[in-house]
């Protein structure tokens, strides 16, 4: 009785925080990733909606794929959606190679520059419906880059 009551308070307020959050619209995402000219196998793409700080709450709407051997990635919303929130969203671009250390995770170190993930300018908009948005002049030297769809530059 009191875990009805409790989940009856629970999940209203849970979809007010929810609404908050655009029109909840999303767009399907799918790209290509190149770091100096070559497919950037094994990375993982991230797209953190930018919101109003007074509507977000632990990675909210955030997005997420990971690349094959082509560097073809396509996002995932949540388990039974993919996709990103249709609006604007910082991309992190992240991969860890083995560095010969002995420990998980020991050795290891990130192969993208911090300018696509922990310093991150990528910036891009997904749209509703269907989004091309690659990534295709990566450097290792970290030079400035934005994500580009089928129709150009964004």
């Amino acid at each position: 009785m009191v875990k009805n009551l409790q989940l009856k308070l629970v999940v209203p307020l849970l979809l007010a925080g929810l609404a908050g959050c655009g029109d909840g619209s999303i767009g399907t995402v799918t790209g290509t990733v190149k770091l100096d000219g070559e497919p950037l196998a094994d990375a993982r793409v991230t797209f953190y909606p930018q919101i109003d700080a007074s509507e977000a709450f632990d990675n909210a709407g955030t997005s997420a794929g990971r690349t094959d051997e082509n560097g073809v990635y396509e996002l995932i919303y949540n388990r039974d959606t993919k996709g990103a929130l249709v609006g604007e969203h910082l991309v992190y671009i992240e991969t860890l190679q083995e560095g010969g250390g002995g420990d998980y995770g020991q050795g290891r170190k990130e192969m993208v520059p911090k300018r696509y993930n922990s310093e991150s300018e990528l910036k891009v908009t997904v749209k509703s419906g269907s989004n091309t948005i690659d990534f295709l002049d990566l450097t290792s030297e970290g030079d400035k880059n934005v994500g580009r769809n089928v129709e150009g530059a964004y």
